[in-house]
């Protein structure tokens, strides 16, 4: 892993600073300092006795977290040797890592998954809904734990007209048999005024006869 910083040269465009050297170091958190690496940057083309500004871009090499340091460009020239304030780097041995790519696939294929099964659950329940408000319901017969509705008669249905019809007249008929079958009540004898009124028919009737 590489972490770039810059250092920024500024320097007079004369033939005595033109030829130069850039290098850079650390120092850890332990003040510790590490070699010097060169490193190449080419000046442009400035003009005569002018100031000219450079910007050398470093890239230095950060393998763990014991390179986590103050890192430092130094400009040799001939005379002179200048040092900048330094960059502080701070280098972390763990962090966020990207999920491999192998991964990604089943949790998509999982959750695409719970979604069908989640869409045809919701499908039947709602058919199961339907289907139950269609259906008559049926009324539960009820029970009587009393003895008396028990004994008490059922009532005929509406179904049973003709049964009922019949059985009244067979009541009927009984009820006739049963007045035929009683004896008839002994009649008083006739009295004297309707005695003499039928032999008075009894003559009326001959006299008829003989005209």
């Amino acid at each position: 892993m590489t972490v770039p910083f810059s250092c920024r040269i500024t320097y007079p465009y004369t033939p005595e600073f033109k030829d130069f050297t850039v290098s850079y170091f650390h120092v850890d958190l332990q003040g510790q300092k590490s070699p010097e690496k060169q490193k190449a940057c080419h000046p442009g083309q400035g003009t005569e006795n002018k100031t000219y500004t450079l910007k050398c871009l470093i890239n230095p090499r950060l393998p763990d977290a014991s390179a986590t340091g103050t890192y430092y460009c130094c400009v040799h020239w001939q005379s002179i040797i200048v040092k900048d304030g330094g960059t502080f780097i701070l280098v972390r041995d763990t962090g966020y890592q990207h999920p491999p790519p192998s991964s990604r696939k089943p949790l998509l294929c999982g959750f695409t998954g719970l979604l069908a099964v989640l869409s045809v659950l919701g499908t039947a329940l709602l058919l199961w809904k339907k289907k139950q408000k269609l259906v008559p319901r049926k009324h539960p017969t009820q029970s009587c734990p009393d003895r008396r509705c028990a004994s008490q008669p059922s009532q005929p249905t509406a179904e049973s007209v003709y049964t009922a019809l019949q059985r009244r007249e067979t009541e009927v008929y009984a009820y006739i048999e049963s007045e035929a079958d009683s004896p008839l009540p002994a009649q008083s004898p006739p009295s004297q005024e309707k005695r003499q009124q039928f032999e008075d028919d009894s003559e009326v009737n001959l006299v008829y006869e003989n005209l």
